[in-house]
């Protein structure tokens, strides 16, 4: 088996799409946002097995074992990573065995200290094969070259994905919620809120509202180029669903379709206005479209266990489900997963303008 620079994004997408554990975010496309947008380097690398000798020349897809897409990041006192993926709530490795697992992180920490990256961090779905509780013991049993070249390792699930399967229609979906749920979608369109679904003609009005609502919460913000690259990049499998208020956007999120699955990344409502119940409209609009074009589950996003954004995403019967970040240290102390954050009480003191100038310079350092 040998470790390959993948450059053939065809036959990486379609060993994702075939593995029991791809997703969205394992899509090659995503080394083409990351570069375009904030000129990270990408890393996207490929265990091949082939006999002849001629893995690197035209590998097929029934010879890749496996894939592994790291980015370099580089911030100011927390020194440089590699990491699977930024930006993202699961990457990570895909592999067929634990020995393609392991030879892809062997080469992710090959390339780490040849970049002087302090830590690799594994974004994870699920556990890692090559990191397991042993049955009998209850000891972690990493594989003996990993575990000499590792510093230490760590897994934390400070975060949670949360999905909900879906029925066949809309209509079925309204009648499935409870009462109480069903009452605030309807007095949400009796306080005449409208919602749409579009592509990039609506861009604008949701990073409108995406900015506004990162100011108030502290955040920086992603550059305008980062959405546009996402949408030239996966076309009609991504979408905006805005909700409005007359012609006001006042609430808006981003969707991805892969599979038979919509996932959402990123959403976000204009404070003023929630109490119309602008986040419920939009969260309904956004299970609607996905049960509306075939989809059988829906992808909440990550968000921390017992936070706000939790308790709201489980209403609509979101199933948890434990993400695993793995932080293979390579030299220094253990990471805490806790350091990084995206919330900043000065940011919020900013106007809006000021945040969407400066905020794309802070935000591509910040990796959540």
């Amino acid at each position: 088996m040998e470790i390959v620079a993948c450059d053939r994004p065809a036959i990486w997408d379609r060993y994702v799409r075939l593995h029991p554990q791809g997703g969205p975010f394992h899509l090659f496309g995503w080394k083409n946002v990351f570069e375009k947008t904030y000129h990270l380097p990408a890393y996207y690398l490929m265990a091949v097995d082939s006999p002849s000798g001629q893995a690197s020349a035209a590998p097929s897809p029934f010879q890749i074992k496996g894939i592994l897409a790291l980015a370099l990041v580089c911030s100011p006192g927390r020194r440089r990573r590699l990491v699977s993926l930024p930006y993202l709530d699961v990457a990570g490795v895909l592999a067929d065995d634990r020995r393609g697992e392991s030879r892809l992180i062997e080469e992710a920490i090959h390339i780490a200290r040849s970049k002087r990256a302090r830590w690799i961090e594994l974004r994870q779905a699920a556990p890692l094969a090559c990191h397991s509780l042993a049955p009998a013991s209850g000891k972690t049993m990493i594989d003996c070259n990993l575990e000499t070249m590792v510093g230490s390792w760590q897994v934390s699930s400070h975060k949670a994905g949360l999905q909900r399967p879906l029925p066949s229609d809309s209509r079925q979906l309204m009648q499935s919620f409870k009462s109480k749920l069903r009452s605030q979608v309807k007095k949400a369109m009796k306080n005449g809120l409208t919602c749409e679904s579009g592509g990039t003609e609506l861009l604008p009005a949701f990073y409108g509202v995406f900015a506004r609502n990162m100011r108030d919460l502290g955040s920086p913000i992603h550059h305008y180029r980062f959405f546009e690259t996402v949408f030239a990049t996966f076309g009609d499998r991504a979408c905006v669903v805005l909700v409005r208020r007359k012609l006001d956007p006042v609430a808006a999120s981003v969707v991805l379709l892969y599979g038979n699955r919509s996932h959402n990344p990123w959403a976000s409502s204009v404070k003023d206005f929630r109490k119309l119940g602008t986040n419920m409209l939009l969260y309904w609009a956004m299970l609607a479209h996905a049960c509306d074009h075939g989809m059988d589950i829906f992808d909440f996003g990550r968000s921390s266990p017992g936070a706000g954004t939790y308790v709201f995403k489980q209403q609509w019967e979101a199933r948890p489900t434990p993400l695993y970040w793995y932080y293979l240290t390579l030299d220094g102390d253990p990471v805490d997963p806790m350091a990084e954050t995206l919330s900043f009480t000065a940011w919020k003191r900013l106007p809006v303008w000021l945040s969407r100038l400066i905020g794309p310079h802070v935000r591509r350092h910040i990796s959540l």
